[in-house]
C-alpha cells in the first residue's frame, strides 16, 4: 500500500511508522482501517491523546457509525468522516460483482441510511 501510494503521491508524502502516536504528530489526518470500533473489538486505534484538533479523522467502521474514534476525534474539535461511504461503495461493488447488474449508488445509500436509522430507533426503545 506505501508503494502505490509514493506512486501516487511521491516519497515524501508517504511513510510507514511503528508508533501511530508519533506519526499522527506529524499527519494532518488520521484513518482508521482497522477493525477497532466494532461492536467485537471495542476501543480507540490510537490512543485519544494523539489526536488533536488540527487533524481530520476517517472511519472505515460503519457498524456503529458513531465509533470511539470519531466519538474522541469529534470532541478535539477534528473534521470527522464516518465509514457509511466505505459501506455502501463496497455494498455497489459487490453487488455489480454478484449479479453483473449496475446499481445506483444514491439508492443504495438512502437503503443504508434507512437502516441505519431502524438500528437507532430500536436501540432507542
Amino acid at each position: 500500500l506505501a508503494g502505490m501510494l509514493v506512486g501516487h503521491y511521491g516519497a515524501e508524502r508517504v511513510g510507514t511508522c511503528d508508533n501511530p502516536a508519533d506519526a499522527a504528530r506529524h499527519a494532518d489526518g488520521l484513518v482508521n482501517t482497522t477493525p477497532m470500533g466494532m461492536d467485537k473489538y471495542p476501543g480507540l486505534p490510537i490512543a485519544a491523546e494523539a489526536i488533536e484538533a488540527r487533524h481530520w479523522a476517517a472511519e472505515i467502521v460503519y457498524f456503529p457509525l458513531e465509533t470511539a474514534f470519531l466519538a474522541a476525534a469529534r470532541r478535539k474539535g477534528c473534521r470527522t468522516l464516518d465509514g457509511s461511504g466505505m459501506a455502501v461503495n463496497q455494498a455497489v461493488r459487490a453487488f455489480e460483482i454478484f449479479t453483473g447488474k449496475v446499481v445506483d449508488p444514491a439508492r443504495m445509500r438512502a437503503s443504508f441510511n434507512a437502516q441505519v436509522m431502524e438500528r437507532a430507533e430500536v436501540a432507542a426503545a
